[in-house]
């Protein structure tokens, strides 16, 4: 886990989250001290404390050596037999040598620990390496759950509010013969911050950023919107919270009364030798590029690999859009865009090619 990954999962941690997490961790951490004071206590009465003390110093290095006999051998054998050699020495040299180093060092203590005994403490050990994941992937579950439930209902619970974004004018654009689009700015003013957008289906609101949305994207706090003459924008609740942190919510739906009346204007698209500018902001998931070096030899891919610095949450292709690698991709010679009206209508494409 990179370090900007390690930082997007700590934000995403709540409170209930942390407390729940540090209670597991809490009570794993207080079961290992008891365990190990336990044990502690019935070698004194045994005059073997000592001995015990250095078995448990030892508890690491004899794991690095268990650790060594799986993984070194592995690294020399390539392919599918280095996997099948680690399964293997998983459960026969790595218990071998596991057991096998306590036993001899047990015997070299004074007192000398007798075999049941360095096997007791190789099995406790066992049970400190294993046993708190176990407890960490069985908790994953119910903690999930109850964050879940918490934040979904500090998101009903936030004030009803007008939309902060400013909504700017519906656009329509013609794609050729293939069909027409509306557009749409909702513009975010300066010191909020967007944390959810649901839309509607039904009667259902349901967390876009759980599936995929060909009518919108999002670059920083403000919106796009994308989609086809004769389909309508299903409706969406954006939640976000303003400078002072306080948490609103809106929803929105755009006004068809005069869609219709709207003229349409050309999707002109500039062409540049490093990249491509749309005269709209497009959602990422309906774009794709083309290079070919003849015009009828155009082989398109979609953007769903991401380029250096960018991310799936500013899903927008925007005015200005550059490939990292342009010298060596060659110029982009051809645009697809495809949109998806909905289950009432079949999925549409226009294909803009760069003049010779």
């Amino acid at each position: 886990m990179n370090d900007s990954a390690l930082q997007r999962f700590l934000d995403a941690l709540t409170w209930l989250d942390m407390l729940l997490w540090g209670a597991v961790l809490l009570v794993t951490l207080l079961g290992i001290v008891w365990l190990l004071r336990t044990e502690k206590r019935q070698y004194d009465r045994r005059g073997k404390g000592r001995g015990w003390g250095w078995m448990r110093l030892l508890a690491l290095p004899m794991l690095a050596v268990t650790a060594a006999v799986i993984i070194v051998p592995a690294r020399s054998i390539s392919g599918p037999e280095a996997l099948g050699y680690v399964y293997i020495a998983l459960f026969t040299l790595g218990p071998l040598t596991w057991f096998g180093l306590h036993w001899l060092l047990g015997a070299m203590q004074s007192p000398r620990l007798t075999r049941g005994e360095s096997f007791g403490l190789a099995l406790t050990g066992l049970a400190i390496l294993i046993v708190p994941p176990m407890i960490v992937g069985m908790a994953q579950g119910p903690i999930f759950t109850a964050s879940h439930q918490m934040k979904e209902r500090g998101f009903a619970s936030a004030d009803q509010a007008p939309l902060a974004h400013a909504a700017m004018p519906v656009q329509r654009f013609r794609l050729d013969a293939a069909g027409e689009i509306y557009t749409q700015t909702l513009q975010a003013p300066a010191g909020i911050r967007i944390e959810r957008i649901d839309s509607r289906t039904g009667g259902d609101w349901s967390n876009t950023a759980t599936k995929m949305h060909a009518y919108f994207c999002r670059q920083g706090e403000d919106l796009h919107l994308a989609w086809p003459v004769g389909s309508r924008l299903v409706p969406l609740r954006i939640h976000w919270r303003d400078g002072q942190g306080k948490r609103y919510q809106a929803e929105y739906q755009v006004d068809d009364a005069a869609l219709p009346n709207l003229q349409a204007q050309d999707f002109v698209v500039g062409w540049r030798d490093d990249g491509i500018d749309l005269p709209v902001p497009l959602m990422r998931d309906v774009v794709q590029f083309g290079w070919g070096e003849a015009p009828d030899k155009i082989h398109y891919r979609s953007l769903d690999m991401l380029q250096p610095g960018e991310n799936f949450e500013n899903d927008c292709v925007m005015a200005g859009y550059r490939r990292v690698a342009w010298q060596q991709e060659g110029p982009i010679a051809g645009v697809i865009l495809r949109f998806h009206p909905g289950l009432s209508a079949e999925a549409w494409q226009a294909e803009i090619r760069r003049s010779p």
